[in-house]
């Protein structure tokens, strides 16, 4: 500790001079004397000590106060400012510095490492997603092109031969044959439908519409559905269904003869035109399906494209994978045709008859 050396003499000289006062006291008092000497000693070295406690703390709290304000101020400065100023001097020694980067530029790598790998997982698994779907996409494509295949290979031996065999001699049966010369076209029997809705659902029905029970609507549903089948020339007519369906599907036929029809049609404010097409467009499904069994006496191109569009019927959207999907199948398109076609002549011909009249 840092105190002057003249007062270290000065204090050495007052303990000899005590020590001296307490000889001479030994050859008076005796063993009072003796207790005098230990006294002037625990005095002398008390006293030195003291002095240099108190000199060696000053000198160090003054160097402390020397120190910059960032160390004495620290968190663990606060609890005395000679614990600021050990720290401050430990902090600038070299070997304590050079520990403390090594250990920094230890946790830069060990961090820049672990990036790396994050960074390469995160890489890898980007690419196993793109190879998965990859993967997917080449195996739809496949499954398209093998259907596609299949679906050729099936009728190509009619598109590819010299001489294309009597479709109808081979495919159909006996009671399927018909005269030569009689074709049915794609407006086959939609004027006799048209002629039906027009009586059936004439401008008086449609006004009352709304006042019918469910009853009256079923049977005007009913009695329209067995004028298209005839005007449809069906073979194997089974009659209407009516019964609960999801919401979003208005009737299916499944080629059995018989039409299903939702009966949420005949409920509400549904138009009776609803009505109407809906039954064209099931019972054209019908004609369709005995068109390709051979019962009807339509074009070959006909028969063979309904029956292609049966192979690939689905009630998907189309897509690039499946360019006709639900709504682009020719079964559809003929359908909607049907259905339609009636409705405008219905249409048509009422506003004319308004109109005249």
């Amino acid at each position: 500790m840092a105190f002057e050396m003249n007062e270290l003499n000065e204090l050495e000289a007052q303990n000899s001079a005590a020590r001296e006062m307490a000889q001479d006291g030994e050859t008076v008092g005796g063993t009072g004397s003796i207790t005098m000497t230990e006294g002037a000693e625990t005095a002398g070295s008390t006293g030195l000590i003291a002095r240099a406690e108190t000199a060696g703390s000053t000198a160090l709290l003054e160097n402390a106060k020397e120190a910059p304000d960032e160390y004495v101020n620290m968190e663990h400065a606060s609890l005395s400012p000679l614990v600021g100023y050990g720290i401050y001097r430990i902090s600038t020694m070299p070997e304590v510095k050079n520990y403390l980067n090594d250990k920094i530029d230890g946790l830069k790598e060990e961090f820049h490492d672990y990036c790396e790998k994050v960074k390469d997982f995160v890489g890898e698994k980007i690419t196993n997603v793109k190879e998965s779907f990859q993967e997917f996409e080449t195996n739809l494509a496949d499954s398209i092109k093998d259907y596609c295949c299949e679906v050729y290979d099936n009728i190509k031996d009619f598109f590819t031969a010299e001489e294309k065999p009597n479709f109808m001699s081979y495919q159909f049966p006996e009671a399927a044959q018909f005269n030569e010369g009689i074709n049915e076209g794609r407006d086959f029997g939609l004027n006799e439908c048209t002629e039906a809705a027009l009586e059936i659902f004439n401008p008086g029905v449609i006004s009352e519409w709304t006042n019918m029970s469910l009853e009256e609507r079923k049977g005007l549903a009913l009695m329209y559905a067995d004028k298209v089948a005839e005007a449809f020339d069906l073979v194997n007519y089974q009659g209407v269904y009516i019964e609960e369906m999801e919401p979003n599907v208005l009737g299916f036929n499944n080629g059995d003869g018989s039409i299903h029809l939702n009966e949420s049609i005949l409920e509400g404010e549904v138009s009776p035109l609803q009505v109407i097409d809906t039954i064209t467009h099931e019972l054209r499904h019908q004609y369709q399906s005995e068109c390709i069994r051979g019962y009807h006496d339509v074009p070959d191109e006909v028969r063979v494209e309904w029956g292609m569009a049966t192979a690939i019927y689905n009630y998907d959207n189309p897509t690039c994978y499946d360019p006709w999907g639900y709504h682009y199948n020719p079964l559809e398109i003929d359908s909607n045709y049907a259905a339609n076609t009636v409705v405008h002549n219905i249409s048509n011909q009422m506003f004319n008859d308004a109109l005249n009249g």
